[in-house]
Order: structure tokens, then C-alpha cells, then sequence
């Protein structure tokens, strides 16, 4: 009999069926699209109507209005050609005959110039003029009438006007301008006067007519048009607005405007333009339209422009698109009665199709849920009553079952024993009243007995209602299991790797400085000697090769650090001019030996003393200023440094290496902080270098949270700049540590002191260095070869320092020292100073740690072991 409390978790119903499909809606989405755009179709042609009617209508308008306006310009033009030009034009002609003139002009008038004067005056008053005068062949005015206020232009010089020059070259002129001697406009009209032979003409004779009779002519509005009178430069020499004369039709070009004050046609008037211009056929003043006509004259390229209102057709087109809106109107209203009734009358075709197609449609959903079932890659079982009803092929996969013996049976076959089952039961039937149970690991059993390892997740039909059943998904894991495994042993390898890796570089370290130690030391030493010129070259080259390849070795492990992750950031309060000088100071020779100024400088509102991680700001620094120098064969380096406004979250520093040296391709510039490059890789190349330094630079940067970055073009020099999160410091031991940070180097004890050292070292090379430094300095040494024969030396004597090896045969300094401190108790304190090999941070902090009082790294600086003896032995005896 089934178990109850199994048969409550996994008994379910069979599902309901499906619903029915519901009726399709009286609009489908189709229908209602076919109809909006319809409409839209219908408002666009109404909206297209509109524009059609309301800019046809008023092109109309003017075309009527235009038709209107030609005549009266004609008339206009006509006027001014017959009744002005013409006769004016005709009796200056008829006056260029006349026995009087043509004496004057030939000089044969002597004294009497009162029939001369006669003629003229009868001409002026005749023809009703300002002026009827002659001119001879210069220009020079030989005869004139008397003005309507007694003027008179005897002796003027006009020759430079254009209506002489037109006449002395026997044609007849009509010139519009404004007198040079009365200011006042009119029409100049001029006729050549001829001898007694037809040939040069003598003389000129001119007719100016008064400025009242062209203003008459424009007085008042000509068949409610407004009329001007327009020069071949665009000027309105008349107009029926007063205010209007003297203007531009359009804005002239500069050089146009130039040559018409030149010509003083309009004497010293300034020629402002129109508020419109006259070459547009509709132009607009005083908030009205108007159009604009242009009637040429019969002379001289001058114009008659008629202006005649053209107001906008409202009323009538207001009617004409309220007929074309009433009838898209209506056109839209007579669609949306026939969508309707073609959606009524598809109403019952519709609804057929939609049954038929939910129909197949449940069918084919059900074929794609069958064929989801079989084809899973996760076992799916289905319980009702306790029994399993279906599942699916891959159940039959995993467990080694055929469907026949799945089906039916209850789910505790698959589990490995009665007590896992219970336990299953007990633990995830109460989640199932709260939720699913999702991705459940749990070690099921296989047809062949052997157990798989198994995620089961199930959810119940109705979580309120177990008994309606649930569904389950098992999924065999036993490879991701696997994997995990293989993942699990690849980090504990590549973890042993690491620590390989680490060890490795211990003891390279150690092992590469020891020698080092030894040809640097040596070489020091030997330069104190007397030594010819060329010995002392040649020593100073084998200390500085060594000297370089120390940085090499240098650069290494701190590029594996970096990638390692093994450097820790310090807050320490430090002097920036301290820093600068140590960083400048060991540069200097190589500076000085190129020919190179090095210099740096501090902006006066960067705090002296800062908070942050010396040393790094230092090796950053160093590597800046020493490629500078690398790649610089002229100029100088520079470091400035200033304070920073890029962020504002905090107070930052920005600091700058300058260089003049060959600068950085551009092809190259991408790669510069990259590992192991350079810009020169050529077995030819002239610079050298691991290509390491920018790359640890980089990272130390960005360690301590500032960014870095460079500008530099080939053969102009480069700037490097980074910027450095760095706090002022303004803490109580601020001026203790910029004291320390600042101190002079301390000087080498005197000799005779007599203090002794005890030194523990097992490589030869460093005993004979560190007994010749010492004893060089005064000091009384004693050499052992390792750690047990230093216990045995200072429990045997009596020593004021100890200097001791790490790594050594038969006992090293860790454990030789914890004799020593473990034997000294009670006793006075002696000074234990660790000179090793290894050169890691973790290093110095281990010695510490077992007890040592400082810390020396190998290649020893002689300089650095002498200062410390001093600190320490100038402390007051240490000894009972």
C-alpha cells in the first residue's frame, strides 16, 4: 500500500482543457489600422486642399492685381518720358542752334553778354527751369541765367559732370542729380553746341529743371499706387514719400557705394538703404504687402518702380477652405460608415475562422509540449495518487529504466534506501506549501544500484492542495561534479604554483645579491684607494654595470609583486623636498657626465609635508626621471609639482617629468605602459633598459589610487605626469618625521673608537668586504661562518654590534638570534642587525619579528652600514 504521507505530496489530477478561444473584437487591430489610414489619407488630401486653395488663391490675387498695376506704370513712365525728358531733352537741342550760344561757346562774345543773357532767361522762364547756362569746351561756364533767387553760375568749372562729357563727345544726355554749387536736385539735360562746322563741338548747352517740378511730378499717390523715381545704382532720386528720396532700393556692395560718393551724383548725401528691397516682388512696410513693378525709361537705364497694395485675400479663401474642410469632413464620415459595416458583415466569418484556428492551434501546442517533454535534457516525471503517470525519455537515460517500469511505480525506487526517502519527504514537504523547491542536491539511485548525484526541483499544481500533485525535474550532475572536482585540484595547484613562484624568487633574489654584493662592495672599497686614472675608469665602470644590473634584478621583482598583488600601500607623514633631493641626488653624476640640467620645483601652495607611501612616490619618481635621462642627450629634466583641481572628492598632487629629449613615436605612444617593451627593440638600439619601469611605475600609480598618463611628440620631448591622492600632513609627529626624513647624512666614526663587531656572513667575498669597511672605519671585527658560531662568539666575548647573515650552513640568523635574546635576558640589550640577500618587504618584517633590531639588504651600501652602526652604538652602552 502507498505510503501517506508520499501520497499527499505527489498525487495529482488530470489538467483541466484548455478554454475556449474568446470572440474576435468588433475592431481588430487590422481593421482599425486599414481604417486610420484612411482617414489619414482623407485629412492629408483635406490639409493639401487647403494649402493648395490658400497659396493659389493668393497667387491669384496678385496676378489680378499685377495685371492692374502694368498700365499704370506704363501711364507713369509715359508722362515722365513725353512731358519731362522729351521736352526738356528737345529744347535743350532746339537752344544748341541758336547764333548766341554757339558765339559764346566758340569765345567770339567779347563784351556784350546781354543778348546771350536775354535768350536765356526767356528759355528759363519759358520752360519753367532752375537753370539754362553754357559751357565751352572745358567746362567752364560761360553764360548763365539768373536763378529764382538771383543765382548765378558764370565761372563755374563743371567739366567733370557726365552730362558734359556725354555732350563734348556729340550726344545728347538726360542726368538726374543734385547740384555741386546750389545743392538742390534736378534733371540735367545737355546738348553739344557746334561751330560753324559740324564737327568737335564747341560748347555744351544745359537745361536744369527746379526741384519742385520732379517733386510735383511725384506728389500724392498715382492711382493709390506709391511711385518712385530709381537711378541704374538703385538710388530713389523721387519719390510720392518724401522720406524715401535719397535711398538705396537694395543694400550696395562696398566698391558701389564708393564710386557713387566719388562721383558726387548726390552730392554728400548718405545712402541708406530701403526697410525693403526693391528687387523682391512683394516687399512689406508700414505692416502692409505691397508689389513691386519695375518700368524702364527711355534714358540712361533709369526707372520708374510702382508699389501697389496687395493685401491677403482673407474673406475669400476663408470660404473656399471652409467648403474644402466640410467636404473632407463629410468624406471621413462616409468611410467610417462603411468600416463598420464591413466589419459587421465580416463579423460572423471571422468568428468561424478564429474557432478553427484556436483549434489547431491547441493542437499544435499540444504536439510542442509532447515533443518539449520527450526531447528535454532534464528528467521530468509527472505523480498522482502517489504513482508516477509520465515521464519523459530522459528519465529512462539517467536511471537505466524502461517507461514501462517507470510508469506507475512510485518515485521511492530511485531513492538509495527507505531512511533517504522518509528524510526527503520530512525536509521538502513542508516547503512545498510555501513555494517551489528549486535545484535540491540529493544522491539518487540508478537501475544498476550505483548512486548519481542528482538536482531535484518540484512545484506543486496547487500549493494550497497537495494532493492535486506535483511535477518534478531531476538532472544527473555527475559530471559538473566532476569538473568541480578537476577545478578544486587546478586551484591547488596553480595556489603551489604560486607559493613555487614565490620561494623562487626568494632565493633568486638572495642568490643573485650576494654576489652583487660582493663586486659592488669591492669596488667601493677600491675606489678609495689611490688609483691611476684609467684603473679608476674602468672600477667605476664595473661598479655602475653592477650597479645597473642590480635595477634590473630590482625591476623584476617588483613587476612580480605587482602582478602577484603583494604590495601594501603605507600612510606615513614624509617631507616632498626630501624626497626630490633623494631622488635627484644619486642622478646627478649621470646628469652632470651628459651634460644635462636636473632640476626640480614646488608650487607655493603644495604643503611641504604630506601623508602617504614614501618610498613608492620615490621608485615612481626614480623611474620617471631616470628614463628622462635615458632617452634625453641635451636640455634638461625637470620635476615640478603642484596641486591639483581635476577632482574634487578629495585633496590631490599632481606631479610632472619634463624632458627634451627624442620624444615617443606615435605608433609607439599605445604601448609605453606595457610589460617588457620599448620604443627601440632593435639589436642596435641605443638605449637600454628592461622595459619594465613605466609598466611598475603604472602600477605603483595606481596602487596608491592616482592615474598616470604622458604627452610627447617625436623629437620634442616628453612630459609624464600622474596625479597622487596625497593629504597635507598637520598630526603632532609631522615635524619629528620631516626632521628624520630631512637629516644630513650622519658622518663615518672616527678611528681608535675601538668598538667591536661580531660579523655572521658564509660567502667569502662578503666577509673580506665587510671586514675591510669596517675596519676602515675603525671598528674592531671579528668574522664567523654561521649562526652557531656567532652564539658561541658572543657568549665567548664581549661585543658592542652584531651583524648577521640570514641564510647560513648548520644554524641561520632566525634561529642564532633567538639564542642569543633567549640567553641575554636579564642581561644588557646588544644591537642585532639582519644583512641578507632577501630583499621582499615580508623579509624585513620577518627579521624584525624574530628579534633583530634593523634590517640591511644585499648588495650592502657601505654608507648605509656605517650610519646605522653609529645610530646604534651612539645610544648609551648597551652592555651590564
Amino acid at each position: 500500500m502507498p505510503d501517506p504521507t508520499w501520497s499527499s505530496l505527489f498525487s495529482c489530477k488530470q489538467p483541466p482543457s484548455p478554454q475556449h478561444s474568446k470572440r474576435p473584437p468588433l475592431f481588430s487591430s487590422d481593421h482599425f489600422n486599414g481604417l486610420q489610414r484612411r482617414l489619414i489619407v482623407i485629412a492629408l488630401a483635406t490639409l493639401c486642399a487647403v494649402a493648395a486653395i490658400t497659396y493659389g488663391g493668393d497667387q491669384l490675387n496678385i496676378f489680378f492685381i499685377r495685371n492692374n498695376q502694368r498700365p499704370i506704370s506704363g501711364k507713369l513712365s509715359y508722362e515722365l518720358n513725353t512731358f519731362i525728358i522729351d521736352r526738356y531733352q528737345h529744347a535743350a537741342d532746339t537752344l544748341a542752334t541758336y547764333g548766341e550760344i554757339i558765339d559764346v561757346s566758340s569765345g567770339r562774345i567779347q563784351d556784350d553778354y546781354t543778348p546771350l543773357l536775354r535768350v536765356l532767361n526767356t528759355a528759363q522762364g519759358a520752360l519753367n527751369v532752375a537753370f539754362v547756362y553754357v559751357m565751352d569746351g572745358s567746362g567752364l561756364v560761360v553764360g548763365c541765367s539768373t536763378g529764382p533767387n538771383g543765382e548765378n553760375l558764370l565761372g563755374k568749372q563743371y567739366g567733370f559732370r557726365p552730362y558734359f562729357l556725354d555732350a563734348m563727345q556729340g550726344k545728347s544726355s538726360f542726368y538726374p542729380a543734385v547740384g555741386v554749387t546750389t545743392g538742390q536736385k534736378g534733371f540735367y539735360f545737355s546738348s553739344p553746341v557746334y561751330g560753324s562746322k559740324k564737327g568737335t563741338p564747341v560748347g555744351v548747352v544745359v537745361i536744369k529743371s527746379s526741384s519742385e517740378s520732379i517733386d510735383t511730378f511725384f506728389t500724392g499717390p498715382k492711382d493709390s499706387v506709391e511711385a518712385l523715381l530709381l537711378s541704374p545704382n538703385g538710388v530713389v532720386f523721387a519719390s510720392t514719400i518724401k522720406e524715401w528720396s535719397f535711398k538705396t532700393g537694395w543694400p550696395l556692395a562696398p566698391d558701389q557705394a564708393r564710386r557713387l560718393r566719388d562721383s558726387r551724383q548726390f552730392g554728400d548725401l548718405v545712402l541708406k538703404p530701403l526697410p525693403f528691397s526693391l528687387k523682391d516682388q512683394l516687399v512689406s512696410f508700414t505692416n502692409k504687402r505691397y508689389c513691386a513693378h519695375i518700368q524702364p525709361l527711355a534714358l540712361n537705364g533709369w526707372s520708374i518702380v510702382t508699389l501697389m497694395a496687395a493685401p491677403f485675400p482673407w474673406a475669400v479663401l476663408l470660404l473656399l477652405n471652409s467648403v474644402a474642410f466640410s467636404i473632407g469632413i463629410l468624406c471621413g464620415l462616409l468611410v467610417v460608415h462603411a468600416h463598420k459595416e464591413e466589419e459587421l458583415t465580416g463579423q460572423v466569418i471571422a468568428g468561424k475562422r478564429a474557432s478553427r484556428r484556436a483549434e489547431r492551434q491547441r493542437h499544435h501546442s499540444m504536439l510542442e509540449l509532447e515533443s518539449i517533454f520527450s526531447a528535454s535534457l532534464v528528467g521530468i516525471v509527472l505523480v498522482r495518487d502517489g504513482r508516477i503517470v509520465n515521464a519523459n525519455n530522459r528519465m529512462t537515460e539517467i536511471f537505466g529504466y524502461s517507461r514501462e517500469e517507470i510508469l506507475h511505480n512510485t518515485i521511492r525506487q530511485f531513492f538509495p534506501d527507505r531512511q533517504s526517502f522518509r528524510y526527503f519527504v520530512l525536509q521538502y514537504l513542508p516547503l512545498m506549501t510555501k513555494g517551489d523547491v528549486e535545484q535540491v542536491e540529493y544522491n539518487l539511485r540508478k537501475k544498476d544500484r550505483s548512486i548519481i548525484p542528482c538536482t531535484l526541483s518540484g512545484k506543486a499544481i496547487d500549493s494550497k492542495n497537495l494532493s492535486l500533485g506535483t511535477v518534478w525535474v531531476i538532472e544527473d550532475i555527475s559530471r559538473r561534479k566532476s569538473v568541480e572536482l578537476e577545478l578544486e585540484r587546478a586551484k591547488a595547484e596553480a595556489e603551489s604554483a604560486s607559493v613555487a613562484k614565490s620561494e623562487f624568487l626568494a632565493n633568486m633574489s638572495h642568490e643573485i645579491r650576494t654576489p652583487m654584493n660582493g663586486i659592488i662592495g669591492l669596488a667601493s672599497i677600491l675606489l678609495r684607494d689611490p688609483l691611476s686614472n684609467q684603473q679608476r675608469e674602468q672600477l667605476s665602470m664595473i661598479q655602475r654595470s653592477a650597479i645597473r644590473l642590480m635595477t634590473i634584478i630590482n625591476d623584476i621583482l617588483d613587476f612580480s609583486k605587482l602582478e602577484a598583488g603583494r604590495f601594501e600601500v603605507e600612510h606615513q607623514p614624509f617631507s616632498l623636498v626630501t624626497v626630490l633631493k633623494e631622488v635627484i641626488m644619486p642622478m646627478e653624476q649621470t646628469a652632470l657626465r651628459k651634460n644635462i640640467r636636473l632640476e626640480y620645483s614646488i608650487a607655493h601652495n603644495v604643503p611641504r609635508t604630506v601623508e602617504g607611501d614614501q618610498t613608492k612616490l620615490m621608485q615612481v619618481l626614480t623611474n620617471l626621471v631616470d628614463n628622462s635621462l635615458k632617452f634625453t642627450k641635451q636640455g634638461k629634466v625637470s620635476i615640478h609639482v603642484s596641486r591639483s583641481h581635476q577632482t574634487l572628492d578629495q585633496p590631490s598632487l599632481l606631479f610632472e617629468v619634463a624632458d627634451t629629449g627624442m620624444g615617443i613615436d606615435p605608433d609607439y605612444q599605445q604601448h609605453v605602459f606595457e610589460s617588457f617593451t620599448q620604443a627601440d627593440s632593435s639589436h642596435s638600439r641605443n638605449f637600454g633598459g628592461t622595459g619594465l619601469g613605466l609598466s611598475i611605475s603604472k602600477g605603483l600609480v595606481e596602487l596608491m589610487g592616482g592615474r598616470i598618463w604622458f604627452e610627447s611628440k617625436p623629437a620634442q620631448g616628453t612630459r609624464f605626469y600622474f596625479l597622487l591622492p596625497l593629504d597635507s600632513s598637520t598630526g603632532s609627529d609631522s615635524a619629528a618625521n620631516l626632521q628624520a626624513y630631512s637629516a644630513d647624512p650622519v658622518q663615518v666614526l672616527p678611528n681608535g673608537h675601538g668598538k667591536r663587531i661580531l660579523v655572521a656572513e658564509d660567502e667569502y667575498i662578503n666577509k673580506m668586504l665587510i671586514r675591510t669597511l669596517l675596519k676602515q672605519a675603525g671598528y674592531h671585527v671579528t668574522v664567523v661562518n654561521n649562526g652557531r658560531e656567532a652564539v658561541e662568539a658572543w657568549r665567548g666575548g664581549i661585543f658592542d654590534c652584531i651583524l648577521m647573515d640570514i641564510q647560513m650552513p648548520e644554524m641561520d640568523g632566525y634561529e642564532a638570534v633567538d639564542r642569543i635574546r633567549q640567553a641575554e635576558r636579564g642581561l644588557a640589550h646588544i644591537p642585532i642587525i639582519a644583512m641578507t640577500a632577501h630583499a621582499l618587504r615580508s623579509d624585513r618584517q620577518k627579521c624584525l619579528d624574530a628579534g633583530m633590531d634593523d634590517y640591511v639588504a644585499k648588495p650592502i651600501d657601505g654608507n648605509a652600514v656605517l650610519r646605522l652602526l653609529q645610530r646604534y652604538l651612539s645610544e648609551p652602552s648597551h652592555h651590564a
